[in-house]
């Protein structure tokens, strides 16, 4: 995974959105050449649509798809163009740097507004508030980082559940005869990608090279799905010896087993040094978000010192290898080497290898999955707290969107 965290290359400021139908329809045929070019998609065909057009025009829209690929926000763009209201986005603030700030301009014309997912960004959940209360739809990836599991879903965030609860409970206070039956609507969806043609020689190709950089003799006999194996364990290896002083390879533990054991390791080391203790009980993400907020803050407080930066960016290095280690199961190919997860592994060593975008190694179909709609007033009742009935809205849209995932027999 790249490190999309550049504290040199953030705007702090919140861009809103701008929505223009006349640069909508000027920069459609842009975006058609990007999914086509850069993507790889040819073609994206959404179902469950008719969930969507059913719901009243004055209710509020949350649509929730898994996130596993850097074109998913251009799928769902697609998927809204063909949607009988305009989407809405909200996206990382990193993403609106992009190309000197061209990006964040033409990202804001087509419905985005920015979220910094490091800190409490009051600013973008005034603006998804707004946009829920008044009958608009918006989307938001959950699993919040890019893990490149499109068959498998990780953990998702809360904040998308305060931030429907937030807006129902806006609406219900409200009490005018005229809003007091408007309601939040959480839609789960699931994007699923498929290769068109066969991509094993360029899959093979790509790893024989990662294998000679790491001085491991390519072997074309081998099943591609156990030299991918080979290749992460000794990647792994290599960074226990780095992090830890030694490697675990021989006490026979499981590969997800090492995995875990390495970013513990390193959220350990750095939590006893930034804040006095480790917060093992937490969940990776929650660690990564709180580290990465800390860190950062240091990074831009007037008065650190140079050396404090440099170890500041040292320390945020190591927290994305966290998130990078996060990103590999352990047993994404094992439980089923199917061309798909083979690609989208190797595709994640190129991008941790070269520190760059992978692109993907043949033409791709999305078919996107609009699931039943979740009435979010059905969690408001009276005398529940926010955070127990926001853990529950999360918890039944996880289940949701993983049923969603389920292949159809």
């Amino acid at each position: 995974m790249r490190n999309r965290i550049d504290p040199h290359n953030e705007r702090d400021d919140f861009r809103p959105p701008k929505p223009s139908r006349l640069w909508a329809a000027a920069l459609w045929p842009v975006h058609q050449w990007v999914m086509r070019r850069m993507h790889e998609i040819v073609d994206v065909t959404v179902t469950g649509m008719d969930r969507l057009a059913a719901i009243d025009p004055n209710d509020g829209i949350l649509i929730c798809p898994n996130h596993s690929y850097t074109g998913d926000g251009s799928v769902m763009a697609e998927v809204g163009r063909r949607a009988s209201r305009p989407f809405y986005f909200m996206a990382a603030r990193h993403t609106f740097a992009g190309h000197g700030g061209v990006d964040g301009f033409l990202l804001q014309r087509l419905g985005g507004f920015s979220v910094d997912r490091e800190g409490c960004d009051r600013a973008a959940m005034c603006q998804a508030n707004d946009l829920l209360t008044t009958g608009k739809a918006l989307v938001i990836f959950p699993e919040g980082e890019i893990y490149h599991t499109n068959e498998r879903l990780t953990p998702l965030r809360e904040g998308v559940g305060f931030i429907a609860l937030t807006a129902q409970r806006e609406l219900d206070k409200r009490g005018a005869q005229d809003t007091a039956s408007r309601r939040v609507w959480i839609v789960p969806a699931f994007i699923r990608y498929q290769f068109c043609g066969d991509v094993t020689p360029a899959l093979d190709a790509a790893l024989a090279e990662m294998e000679r950089r790491l001085l491991l003799k390519p072997k074309p006999s081998m099943p591609l799905h156990e030299r991918i194996v080979r290749y992460g364990e000794m990647a792994l290896t290599i960074k226990e010896k780095e992090k830890l002083g030694r490697s675990f390879d021989d006490e026979g533990q499981t590969l997800p087993g090492r995995i875990a054991r390495l970013a513990n390791g390193i959220l350990e080391r750095l939590e006893v040094a930034h804040f006095g203790k480790p917060r093992s009980e937490e969940t990776v993400p929650l660690r990564v978000k709180q580290l990465r907020r800390h860190l950062l803050g240091e990074i831009c407080e007037t008065g650190t010192t140079p050396e404090k930066v440099a170890e500041a960016h040292d320390a945020l290095d190591d927290v994305h290898t966290v998130v990078q280690l996060y990103s590999y199961p352990g047993d994404y190919i094992t439980s089923k080497p199917s061309v798909e997860r083979m690609a989208e592994t190797i595709e994640k060593f190129e991008e941790d290898v070269y520190d760059d975008y992978a692109k993907p190694k043949g033409k791709r179909r999305a078919t996107v999955t609009l699931g039943e709609p979740i009435d979010v007033k059905a969690f408001t009742a009276a005398g529940a707290k926010a955070r127990a009935a926001a853990g529950e809205l999360t918890a039944r849209l996880e289940s949701a969107m993983t049923a969603l995932m389920q292949p159809r027999l």
